[in-house]
């Protein structure tokens, strides 16, 4: 089999093939390790969803909590235990790399898949240099995905969101001093969506992402909360797209799966796509295993990855895009209130971690927020 793509997703998908036995060829259009545009934030969740645990030395900063910040609101909350780890994306992405080749897994970077087509004793998939055949391919090539495009799928405009980022060097001991092991939310910069701050050792990774037709605004959008917040704006700023999937086309198709950023698996609330990225990937070579064992390649089988999917992932992200909506179309009310309460803030870091799903918690955020609504509207009279 061929798996496009050498990140979580793609990763993750070789491995658990190459782990059954399967004959694995991973291809990477850049080399491995490369640079992403990434906040390079793990939550605990994602890095659960591992089969290994992570090597201290890919950590670059254990948080435990928010520093959130929305208009006047400014709210401080930490758990005891770790939400979310820190990690240089290009590191982690070149473990993951690893963990598949350790598996049998064989990788190949610089080697971009130039176009796919279906056939039907097989997948023929196009490279620069040559043409390979295989029984089945799983599209893991991010929001450019070739094998999306070669199946004529494009995200529509209200799937898509734009980011900025920054790489900013700071001391240690301003790190430490600034912001410890908290992760800095600023709502207010972007329509859906929100600015932040990663610490990592020695230095920030800061950016700004959500709903936006114009590059120039999110740039000089990053530029302003950079001075907000006394760092230097002369910083190289890089761009990226994120995905938000609306479910409008399937992610099954004869003999191809479309997993991760490829499939639009990304929060729309938070814009967390690695937790989603391994899980696709994972149940992706799952399906794959069972084709194999049973030689149908098929819709009629490979259906079965979207079934568990929506059964898990899909339906919290389903969730999410409804209460994301919500909130940003009352803002100041709905998004405001939240912020104010610190117990809305646990409760949220809570599902970060991996305790509870982000269902429980809007489940509970919708039982919860008229009685913050009503409370903050007493609070004013």
């Amino acid at each position: 089999m061929i798996v496009v793509g050498a990140g979580p997703a793609g990763t993750t998908a070789a491995r658990y093939c190459a782990l059954a036995g399967l004959k694995t060829l991973v291809l990477e259009k850049q080399a491995v390790p490369r640079y992403k545009p990434c906040a390079g934030g793990v939550t605990l969740a994602a890095a659960r969803e591992l089969d290994f645990e992570l090597p201290e030395v890919l950590i670059e900063r254990k948080c435990r909590g928010l520093m959130i910040h929305y208009r006047t609101i400014e709210r401080e909350v930490r758990l005891p235990e770790t939400v979310a780890l820190m990690v240089i994306r290009s590191s982690f992405d070149a473990h993951l790399s690893r963990k598949a080749e350790e598996a049998g897994a064989v990788l190949r970077d610089h080697t971009p898949c130039t176009g796919i087509s279906v056939e039907r004793e097989g997948v023929r998939v196009e490279t620069e240099g040559e043409v390979l055949k295989t029984d089945v391919v799983i599209g893991a090539d991010g929001f450019f995905s070739r094998v999306r495009r070669s199946l004529h799928l494009r995200f529509e405009p209200d799937e898509i969101r734009i980011c900025a980022l920054a790489e900013v060097p700071l001391p240690p001991d301003e790190i430490d001093r600034r912001f410890g092991d908290l992760v800095l939310i600023h709502y207010g910069y972007l329509s859906m969506g929100y600015a932040w701050i990663f610490p990592k050792k020695s230095h920030l990774s800061v950016g700004i992402g959500g709903a936006c037709n114009r590059s120039g605004e999110v740039v000089e959008a990053l530029r302003s909360f950079l001075s907000r917040h006394g760092l230097p704006t002369d910083v190289r700023i890089r761009g990226c797209f994120i995905p938000v999937s609306r479910w409008r086309t399937d992610l099954f198709f004869d003999r191809v799966l479309l997993t991760g950023d490829a499939a639009g698996l990304v929060d729309s609330f938070s814009g967390e796509g690695v937790k989603y990225a391994i899980t696709s990937g994972r149940l992706a070579a799952q399906t794959v295993i069972l084709a194999h064992g049973r030689g149908d390649f098929s819709t009629g089988l490979l259906q079965e990855y979207q079934s568990r999917l929506m059964a898990t992932d899909g339906r919290e992200l389903e969730r999410s895009n409804r209460m994301t909506e919500r909130l940003f179309s009352h803002e100041n009310v709905l998004l405001g209130t939240a912020v104010r309460n610190v117990e809305v803030l646990e409760r949220y870091l809570i599902t970060v971690r991996g305790d509870s799903s982000f269902s429980e918690f809007v489940s509970w955020l919708k039982r919860s927020l008229p009685r913050y609504l009503l409370r903050r509207v007493l609070h004013f009279r």
